[in-house]
């Protein structure tokens, strides 16, 4: 498994749905309902799993699943 299906596999665990199920193009607000707790959530938890972190600025410019997947994806490679 690549890493990018590592970090959707992870997405949807945490949010409870099947990868199937979720849209990579999907909003994180609007969509998936994340308000600012259940999106800190999730990036912890990702944080953990993949052992990255995350600056403010970085949080406040997630827009969509694929911003979250480029960001880890950018922390993994540092």
């Amino acid at each position: 498994m690549n890493q990018e299906a590592k970090i959707i596999q992870a997405i949807a665990e945490h949010l409870g749905l099947s990868v199937e199920d979720l849209d990579r193009h999907a909003s994180l607000r609007e969509e998936l309902n994340l308000g600012p707790i259940e999106l800190n959530d999730l990036l912890s938890d990702l944080s953990r799993k993949f052992d990255v972190s995350f600056n403010q600025e970085e949080i406040e410019n997630l827009k969509r699943i694929d911003d979250i997947i480029v960001l880890i994806e950018d922390n993994l490679l540092e």
